[in-house]
């Protein structure tokens, strides 16, 4: 291996690979590190396998690392049940902004039962002051990794998981929320027969309906939401209010690439997809796949969907399940 071979990093999570000063992937936001570092982080960071955190969850596994966070596979002992124990990570415990969105993030969680949404069983402080929760378990895989593995999702099973993804998200705006970071990788599906059922995960940008971002993200190489570069809404971008029609759009830059295998804006780095995202016009669906077909219905809903202004999108995301079934029966 060569000198310049030992100082890449590379994404956990896509596997891409970056030179030494990047930190952060900017496609997916995985934790960027060295091969050799990436085995070993996993075991030494944070909690250890075996360790019993909070007087109840005893940890199973490495955890999956995020930028804010850590998640891990852990066992409730009193519930006797498994877990995703989720936990700031120890040099975030003194950030406000970091830890008011963890406390909103298991606020609305709490509030809110639907069968599309990640549940909530507990949520706390451990005995080191660091904010944790203690979600349902989900097995399965993300939509994300779907897309990476078929390059095409079908268009009859993508159908099912777009229909459950807004019911989830129908649920959370009429709570005058946002879910925020609507992105592949958070949207979970556990095979049941012919089927997906759907788990929408990862709250930690909600926010009400109509607030302008008091942190707005900086998508670009290094900012808190690199990994939602590839789908957040102009407005978010730009530190504007959001509101449900923000979601709409991450929601219809999903489905362009989930049908294609192509995202509506792709660039060298991530401040190039930003400013595709603010300034250029996307190529309907159906013509960066003339293998495949997609109808000139399906093509102006999800267009409609990516339009830049929140106006001209559809209004309730309601109206946008609506006329993609309809384009889709056509």
């Amino acid at each position: 291996m060569s000198v310049e071979q030992s100082q890449e990093k590379k994404c956990p999570n896509c596997e891409r690979v970056y030179g030494p000063d990047m930190e952060y992937c900017p496609f997916d936001g995985g934790v960027l590190a060295s091969p050799a570092a990436q085995g070993a982080k996993a075991t030494t960071s944070g909690y250890s396998v075996g360790q019993t955190v909070a007087d109840k969850y005893t940890i199973l596994s490495p955890p999956k690392v995020g930028h804010h966070c850590g998640i891990y596979k852990a066992r409730d002992v009193q519930a006797n049940r498994v877990v995703a124990f989720k936990v700031l990570h120890a040099d975030h415990k003194n950030d406000k902004a970091v830890n008011t969105r963890f406390q909103n993030e298991g606020y609305l969680l709490s509030s809110l039962t639907h069968p599309h949404v990640i549940s909530i069983h507990d949520f706390g402080v451990t005995k080191e002051g660091t904010q944790f929760m203690a979600l349902k378990w989900v097995e399965g895989m993300s939509l994300s990794d779907l897309m990476k593995q078929d390059k095409k999702v079908d268009p009859r099973r993508l159908s099912v998981v777009f229909a459950q993804v807004c019911d989830a998200l129908s649920a959370i705006h009429q709570l005058m929320k946002i879910h925020g970071s609507v992105y592949p990788q958070h949207i979970l599906l556990t095979p049941a027969g012919s089927a997906d059922i759907v788990t929408l995960i990862d709250f930690s940008r909600s926010q009400s309906l109509g607030v302008k971002q008091d942190d707005p993200p900086e998508l670009d190489y290094f900012g808190n939401a690199a990994k939602g570069i590839l789908y957040a809404s102009p407005e978010a971008m730009t530190g504007e209010a959001l509101d449900d029609r923000s979601d709409i759009y991450s929601l219809g830059c999903i489905l362009y690439e989930a049908l294609t295998g192509i995202a509506p804006f792709e660039g060298a780095n991530g401040v190039e997809i930003r400013q595709k995202h603010l300034s250029k016009k996307p190529t309907a669906p159906s013509a960066v796949t003339p293998g495949v077909r997609i109808n000139q219905y399906v093509d102006q809903v999800i267009l409609k969907a990516l339009e830049k202004s929140p106006d001209k999108r559809h209004q309730t995301i309601e109206k946008f399940a609506r006329d993609f079934k309809g384009a889709m029966a056509s």
